[in-house]
């Protein structure tokens, strides 16, 4: 009983900490909580969240250490996507306000869309199938903790530190890139460049190659462990899925807008500047 109400106590604090914008004090080692506890912790967040008035609109993968790399999926949690935190770039351009926020970072990533919930007995083929749609979209991460005492757990209670996330033009998937999209995005590279006062400098290179969370094969793992535990996919139609990051976090500052450029993936590239 103890435990479940510092549980509580922790998901109502973090609820507390984003509406505040405060910056809060780590829990996960003083409750000791295992990653069991720490999605219990987000499930109970999303919970407040709905109950606030936000609407989900999908799920985001939050990807962490973890200390068996023959079994990566185990290293990855699912967080939540909500109508009020997206934005959707006109033209491929946004702006947004930094205003008082602190601990700011952005990751580019890919986005897909659910076109039919998926079932229990789906293969992997008739899984990737579901997926109607593709976007490059960059999410805006806020840190919402002091210092660097946080663990992988407090990342996971806290939606994987989920601010916004902005969305490219998104483009329909045909039935047959479905079936190969992954070996697409094996061989496709990201470029995120910074332009500010000083001109415009390449932040970052990434490979689709290797990383697992970037695949729709990965999506259908994390659908099959969550069919194993609760009978139930975690996926519905016309949700979308936020894929892992091609590039570590990148630090923003208020004047600087930032272009991620995929090549090999017919995307329009994406601009998102910070005011």
């Amino acid at each position: 009983m103890l435990h479940t109400s510092r549980l509580l106590s922790y998901a109502h604090l973090l609820q507390a900490g984003q509406s505040k914008r405060a910056s809060l004090e780590p829990q996960a080692l003083a409750y000791g909580l295992n990653r069991e506890d720490s999605e219990s912790v987000l499930d109970t967040l999303h919970k407040l969240a709905v109950a606030d008035g936000l609407t989900l609109v999908g799920r985001k993968m939050i990807s962490v250490a973890q200390a068996d790399d023959a079994e990566p999926v185990r290293g990855t949690s699912l967080g939540y996507l909500y109508e009020q935190s997206t934005d959707y770039a006109e033209d491929n351009v946004v702006s947004l306000k930094l205003r008082t926020a602190k601990q700011l970072t952005i990751e580019p990533k890919l986005v897909f869309g659910l076109g039919s919930t998926p079932q229990p007995g789906d293969t992997l083929q008739s899984f990737q199938q579901r997926f109607d749609s593709v976007a490059l979209a960059i999410e805006v991460l806020q840190n919402p903790f002091k210092g660097e005492h946080w663990t992988s757990e407090d990342k996971v209670c806290a939606n994987g530190f989920h601010n916004r996330l902005v969305m490219g033009e998104a483009k329909t998937l045909s039935v047959k890139s479905r079936l190969v999209f992954d070996q697409i995005m094996a061989n496709a590279t990201l470029t995120l460049s910074v332009i500010d006062r000083e001109g415009s400098q390449i932040m970052g290179f990434g490979s689709g190659r290797g990383s697992v969370d970037k695949s729709l094969q990965h999506a259908y793992a994390l659908h099959q462990q969550h069919v194993e535990a609760t009978g139930e996919t975690p996926f519905t139609a016309g949700q979308r899925i936020a894929m892992g990051a091609w590039l570590p976090g990148k630090a923003v500052a208020t004047g600087q807008a930032w272009v991620a450029v995929m090549i090999g993936v017919d995307l329009p590239s994406l601009c998102v500047s910070f005011c």
